[in-house]
């Protein structure tokens, strides 16, 4: 007797095993660096990275002269135009002037400007600003909102609020409004401050006064962000910025600009603390004339030609490290000559954080070390300290704990690849506390990008006899010689561990190698046999790449030809999960049945045609005649026969005696692929069909490619009314003068088409077949 037994799945839990790796506590900008203290420490607005800030003289503020908001945007005196142009209002003389690029100068718009009272003159004019091809300046001294059209400057309107707002026992506005700065919205809205009555006044973009949000105290200049917020300065004592909310009210900005700059667009060109514009980035040497004629100079734009250098700049005398700078101009226009000022910026000089509790869930956890990713410049370091507890501690508690009871006290003077690695000296616990000390010289700041702490110490030790780790001094000096080991081998383990991602075609690295030009994507390819075309892009060359192997079995197939053409032509069969047209209004209950994976209903187009399939020739005896049945003659066999008139360039001379076969040979072996037009029209996408097609066809075949278009494009291919009329549907066919055929149509009896039953004349006659009651 023989007995089967059938295995069944255990229900007992897996056996514990000991980790191989440790776990980690990782923290930086994306999911937080979970301070619970940050003395002197902020975060790098572009990277949320950890550095020491600023020094309050070279901090800059919100609040500096001339309305940059620290550099965030252009003065308000500047606008940029549409096409880039830099437009600078001289507010000391009432008059508009355009920067030249090529004179590297401001030049006086002519016509416009001048102090009065007139339609196109300006008194004490502040703010300016450019949206929709409009120039708006603030005429404050006239109380009025100018606008002009930037092509010509011709005069459009003056904007002011509506009279109403001045009227009645509680008016709105207690003051005739002073227009001080605009700004503009993404829906072309006007916001003009209006500093005798502290209020922001918005226009809509056709002009139309729609309300004041006030009390928001002496407004100054405005400006708005990327995401349309609103930022206004207060003067005061102390000047602030407010951030304004849409119903009215106000938040007072704490941050500087380094905070702020990420909602801000790039400015084109430089404004320093002083208020002066850099332009010399923008500026083009002119074309000189020599005995030679005109050379053009390197950098020059088209249409900077003359004799004339444009503004003179006097020569001065200036180190050699430090070159005049050409290009600086204050905020009336007037170029400032003068040396290249040296980076002055400066940092403060120390900086604490203080991470809050991280908890490792174990009992008496020893924590094994901490990686530090950035960048320590010379000249600063950082020094790690951590302490732990099986307890969590308030946070005062833990600013409160003297230096001498923190532990590890290991300094980082430099990071070698961008990352610098301690052992935690601290004693077990489940909770650990880490401090970074920040120290610089001034002239530069360490930068912590990431911070990573591993968690527990899983060390080498544990391969060795036990009496290396008998007593807690044995254990720490045994695991901190080990570590010098460790680290490198478990380097390598990792390699060894992430390796898979060199073999799965979406995740290998697809970077060209710089000394081979081979990227390993196309090597992996190799392995299999399959060479991608380099003029794909990266992503059809990762999918391509990953169904090669599904594709292998149907190669030389017509099924695995198409496949391979919906790959290159990048049409998805499963684009449209579960497109079934629905006969319920709500699904069915889950209890029902089983819930089926969702699948796509479309099917892609066949793209390939064999040939044989159009084969319909009549045989004598073996055919119809009708629209299956094709007369062939000598033209399909085309056969040279003796005594028959073989004439050259025409006979075929074959010395494969199959005559009887040559009808069936002439649709065999052929195909035709269609592809969408659109394919022929560059030359890469043509020659990676053709490459594909040579590759991947059996050998005894024949390829066409057919290039579909539209086959009549009204506009393109035909014009209504020249060769193209709209007719309607066929009417019907009238017996003996109809021909029946394609513009032929038969319908139904007039009476069975909706129209009238009875027609005199044409279906009755009165007397004969019809009688009138």
């Amino acid at each position: 007797m023989q007995f089967v037994t059938q295995s069944q799945p255990s229900m007992l839990p897996p056996i514990p095993r000991p980790p191989h790796d440790p776990t980690s506590w990782l923290l930086n900008g994306y999911v937080g660096f979970l301070p619970a203290t940050l003395d002197q420490i902020q975060y790098l607005p572009s990277t949320k990275s950890l550095v020491l800030p600023f020094a309050p003289e070279s901090r800059r503020s919100l609040t500096e002269a001339g309305g940059s908001f620290g550099g965030l945007t252009t003065p308000g005196n500047v606008a940029i135009g549409p096409d880039g142009s830099i437009y600078l209002l001289d507010t000391d003389n009432a008059q508009l002037r355009r920067f030249d690029s090529c004179d590297c100068s401001f030049r006086d718009v002519p016509c416009f400007g001048g102090a009065g009272a007139g339609p196109r003159q300006l008194a004490s004019p502040h703010g300016i600003g450019i949206c929709s091809g409009n120039l708006f300046v603030c005429d404050t001294g006239n109380h009025r909102l100018s606008v002009f059209a930037l092509h010509g400057f011709a005069f459009r309107a003056h904007w002011q609020p509506p009279n109403a707002v001045y009227q009645g026992p509680n008016p709105v506005l207690a003051n005739i409004w002073e227009p001080f700065d605009l700004a503009f919205d993404r829906y072309g809205k006007v916001y003009v401050t209006d500093s005798a009555n502290g209020a922001v006044h918005i226009f809509s973009a056709a002009g139309q006064w729609q309300k004041v949000l006030t009390g928001l105290g002496p407004v100054t200049w405005i400006t708005t962000d990327c995401r349309d917020s609103i930022f206004v300065v207060v003067t005061g004592p102390p000047d602030t910025v407010r951030l304004l909310n849409p119903d009215g009210t106000s938040v007072v900005i704490e941050s500087g600009p380094e905070q702020l700059a990420p909602q801000f667009p790039r400015v084109r060109f430089l404004i320093d603390a002083e208020g002066l514009l850099h332009l010399g980035e923008l500026c083009v040497e002119s074309t000189s004339k020599t005995s030679g004629g005109a050379s053009a100079l390197p950098g020059d734009k088209p249409g900077c030609t003359g004799t004339s250098s444009g503004t003179s700049f006097p020569s001065i005398k200036c180190p050699p490290q430090l070159p005049q700078e050409r290009g600086l101009f204050d905020l009336q226009g007037n170029p400032i000559n003068r040396c290249s000022a040296p980076n002055t910026v400066s940092y403060l000089t120390s900086g604490t954080y203080i991470s809050i509790a991280l908890d490792s869930e174990l009992y008496r956890c020893q924590w094994h070390r901490v990686i530090l990713r950035g960048e320590i410049p010379a000249g600063t370091r950082i020094v790690a300290f951590t302490y732990t507890a099986e307890a969590v501690i308030t946070d005062e508690q833990i600013r409160n704990i003297a230096d001498d009871e923190w532990d590890t006290n290991q300094t980082g003077g430099e990071m070698k690849a961008g990352e610098w690695d301690c052992l935690v000296r601290s004693g077990g616990g489940r909770f650990l506390w880490l401090r970074l000390e920040f120290q610089g010289n001034g002239k530069a700041t360490p930068r912590v990008d990431s911070i990573e702490i591993e968690f527990p110490r899983i060390s080498l030790r544990r391969y060795l006899p036990a009496v290396f780790g008998e007593e807690p001094t044995s254990a720490d000096f045994t695991d901190r010689f080990l570590s010098l080991f460790d680290t490198t081998l478990r380097s390598i383990e990792t390699e060894v561990d992430y390796q898979a991602k060199f073999y799965d075609p979406l995740s290998t690295p697809s970077r060209r190698d710089p000394k081979t030009g081979i990227d390993f994507l196309s090597w992996l390819g190799s392995w299999i046999g399959v060479t991608l075309d380099r003029n794909w892009s990266e992503a059809k060359r990762r999918r391509f790449l990953k169904e090669a192997g599904r594709l292998f079995d149907l190669r030389g197939t017509l099924e695995g030809l198409r496949r391979e053409l919906l790959l290159l032509l990048e049409i998805d069969p499963d684009c449209c999960k579960d497109n079934k047209p629905r006969d319920r209004c709500v699904p069915l209950p889950s209890n029902c049945a089983p819930i089926k994976p969702a699948r796509s209903y479309w099917e892609p187009p066949p793209l390939i045609l064999e040939h044989f399939k159009l084969r319909r020739w009549l045989f004598l005896g073996a055919g119809r005649i009708g629209d299956q049945a094709v007369l062939w003659g000598k033209r399909i066999a085309n056969r040279s026969q003796l005594n028959d008139g073989a004439q050259l360039g025409r006979s075929q001379l074959r010395t494969i005696q199959d005559a009887f076969r040559d009808p069936f040979h002439y649709y065999a072996h052929k195909f035709t692929v269609f592809v969408p037009a659109c394919y022929r029209a560059t030359e890469a996408n043509r020659k990676s069909l053709e490459n594909l097609l040579r590759n991947s066809r059996p050998a005894a075949t024949v390829a066409q490619i057919e290039y579909v278009e539209p086959c009549f494009r009204i506009g393109f291919q035909s014009m209504i009314g020249f060769d193209s009329v709209i007719g309607r549907y066929p009417g019907g066919v009238t017996l003996n003068e109809t021909p029946l055929g394609r513009a032929s149509v038969l319908t139904k009896p007039p009476h069975k088409q909706g129209g009238p039953s009875l027609e005199i004349g044409n279906q009755s006659r009165i007397g004969a077949t019809t009688k009138l009651d």
